[in-house]
């Protein structure tokens, strides 16, 4: 039994080869037809499930979204918008819950939108949560907005369930002052100068005091 499969096989390897030495394109063609196949097939696997999360992400939060000041971020390229910008305030959210609605509440307000001083560019947490909660220090329990310069992280506000009853009142007066951040910082440091300098100074008085006394 195994001597006739060994002779079929090699008879038909016989035949491939002087097949192939007689019609070597037709070959080159299947081959290249199966290159071309594997090749659409993978880039199917990479792209559509990023256009579908896409379009489901349109279509079932952003569509809901109807607020001058909420500005929805393509999923795709989210990560690359936040590096590259010089200056950008993202909010990160789970777009359901009574702290998500009451965050929608006020972003459909015309008056609080009128005392905002600058778009929020929304995040949704719906695909990829436990990646993005480390890349961003997050907890999608959380409502959280991080002001990035440059890519990096200068500030951010974090608020739970907890805090639902200030949050309405709270919300737009600490996302305005989200990018004084750096600000604060600075005037903090010049007056640890100022208060540095004016104690040397003292102190140089004192002893010139001291010196002529004696």
């Amino acid at each position: 039994m195994w001597k006739e499969i060994s002779e079929t096989i090699k008879v038909k390897y016989h035949h491939f080869l002087a097949d192939f030495d007689t019609h070597p394109q037709r070959y080159f063609m299947r081959l290249l037809f199966v290159l071309l196949v594997s090749l659409v097939i993978t880039i199917t696997m990479f792209v559509f499930p990023k256009n579908i999360r896409e379009a489901q992400v349109e279509s079932l939060v952003y569509a809901e979204i109807n607020s001058p000041k909420l500005k929805p971020l393509n999923i795709n390229e989210a990560s690359q918008t936040i590096e590259e910008s010089k200056a950008i305030s993202v909010l990160f959210s789970v777009p359901s819950g009574e702290m998500y609605q009451a965050l929608m509440d006020i972003f459909h307000d015309q008056k609080k939108m009128a005392e905002l001083n600058r778009p929020i560019y929304f995040y949704p947490l719906v695909y990829q949560v436990n990646e993005l909660e480390q890349r961003y220090d997050l907890k999608q329990e959380h409502l959280t907005v991080i002001f990035f310069q440059n890519g990096k992280e200068t500030n951010r506000l974090v608020y739970n369930a907890n805090q639902l009853s200030d949050f309405p009142t709270q919300l737009i007066p600490e996302l305005n002052r989200l990018p004084l951040a750096n600000i604060k910082k600075l005037e903090e440091e010049l007056g640890k100068e100022t208060q540095t300098t004016s104690t040397n100074a003292q102190l140089g008085t004192d002893l010139n005091a001291g010196n002529k006394t004696e």
